[in-house]
């Protein structure tokens, strides 16, 4: 059992790697490319996002061919088409009737309206080429099937494990205070989303509808904190993830600092007192 000291030393020694990490990452420009990548999709209207979730649930970002091409990626082969209508300036001629000098003359009048057609989209995960900038990369190893079923009986909250679309990996509710996961994971990548999940049950405090960003960094690093303690390596993910709601600014993070240190230690020392009821696990 580590002191005290030794986990608050260990989860400073973490936190400051995160900093440098994620500051390594703005400053090699990746937070930039992210932006101007960000900028090649356009929100859809409620009744295309209708569409493009019947036909392809599991969507996160869609383009048309030429855009993909223009991003320097290539459809896949077999991609699926999703069909969605788009908005096109139109001119249209009509004829009206005026009096002039006293006479009735009928003349023509152009006017302009938007006409709808299909076009097709092809979501991200149909397409190779130009690696996306800070692309969350899940684990895919199982490598530490003992310290999930230790964090699955330390969890005060029940947690579920289903299928998830639309690239949702697992998340807290705060009404039913349950936690769900995705059961198509490895399970290394359940316990980096569970130890996310546990951390918005227990140690978020933000309001999550106007300090998301702020929410989402707080969250993850605590989280990436506790995961690296117990030896599971998950900066794949971590500070990708942490760059992007911290908007590219490391001092969002730094000005957090004290927060996620105290708060990842105690649950690093919740996590290690924790007594496992061998009989549940076996069961």
């Amino acid at each position: 059992m580590k002191s005290k000291y030794n986990r608050k030393a260990r989860a400073k020694e973490i936190f400051d790697k995160v900093v440098n990490n994620v500051q390594s990452i703005i400053a090699n420009g990746e937070y930039e490319k992210y932006l101007r990548f960000q900028k090649n999709f356009t929100k859809y209207s409620f009744n295309n996002t209708i569409l493009i979730y019947s036909q392809f649930p599991d969507a996160t970002k869609v383009a048309g061919k030429a855009k993909w091409k223009e991003m320097g990626r290539e459809l896949i082969e077999g991609a699926k088409r999703i069909q969605i209508t788009a908005g096109m300036p139109a001119q249209g001629k009509t004829k009206v009737k005026k009096v002039v000098d006293g006479k009735e003359v009928e003349e023509e009048q152009t006017y302009n309206y938007t006409a709808y057609k299909s076009v097709y989209v092809y979501d991200i995960s149909q397409t190779l080429g130009e690696p996306i900038p800070l692309q969350v990369k899940l684990l895919d190893s199982e490598n530490m099937g003992s310290f999930f079923d230790r964090l699955k009986q330390f969890s005060k909250f029940p947690i579920y494990q289903e299928n998830l679309n639309g690239g949702l990996k697992g998340f807290y509710s705060p009404k039913n205070k349950t936690i769900t996961i995705d059961k198509k994971l490895s399970v290394d990548a359940k316990i980096a989303v569970l130890l996310h999940e546990l951390t918005h049950g227990i140690y978020d405090d933000f309001d999550y509808k106007t300090d998301k960003n702020l929410s989402e960094t707080f969250v993850e690093s605590v989280a990436y904190i506790v995961a690296d303690y117990f030896g599971l390596d998950n900066s794949m993910c971590s500070f990708n993830y942490i760059t992007k709601y911290a908007k590219g600014d490391s001092k969002v993070l730094i000005d957090l600092g004290t927060k996620i240190k105290k708060s990842a230690s105690e649950f690093i020392k919740n996590i290690e007192e924790f007594e496992v009821n061998e009989e549940q696990i076996a069961a």
